[in-house]
């Protein structure tokens, strides 16, 4: 997706970097709680990566704490969340557990009832 602004805000004492199309997204950070907004118009239509390298090198980031949240922005995330659909699961085995413990062979037991394999 490409954005024609972007720039920076606190919400709650934490620095946001913001993209949006439009002049107007300012005021409405504004008005949901934002403070120290800071957006300006890109030269032209730009990804997030290419917002980003354009604010680094305009001067935009004169803050170390801002140029900091600039390049998180496009860094690689250490940890991404993957969702998996699930159709249907069959289980091969009901089983009525009285205690909390279990021994190894009970688990491989469990587990090889339960998906056909050890």
């Amino acid at each position: 997706m490409s954005y024609s602004f972007a720039g920076t805000s606190v919400l709650k004492g934490e620095l946001k970097v913001r993209f949006a199309n439009s002049d107007a997204r300012a005021k409405q950070l504004a008005k949901l709680g934002d403070t120290d907004v800071n957006i300006v118009q890109l030269p032209r239509a730009m990804d997030k990566a290419e917002a980003v390298a354009y604010l680094l090198e305009s001067g935009f980031a004169k803050d170390i704490l801002i140029r900091a949240a600039l390049e998180a922005e496009v860094a690689p995330k250490a940890v991404r969340t993957v969702r998996v659909r699930v159709k249907s699961v069959k289980t091969k085995a009901k089983v009525k557990v009285d205690r909390t413990t279990a021994t190894e062979a009970e688990v491989d037991t469990l587990y090889a009832a339960v998906y056909g394999k050890e």
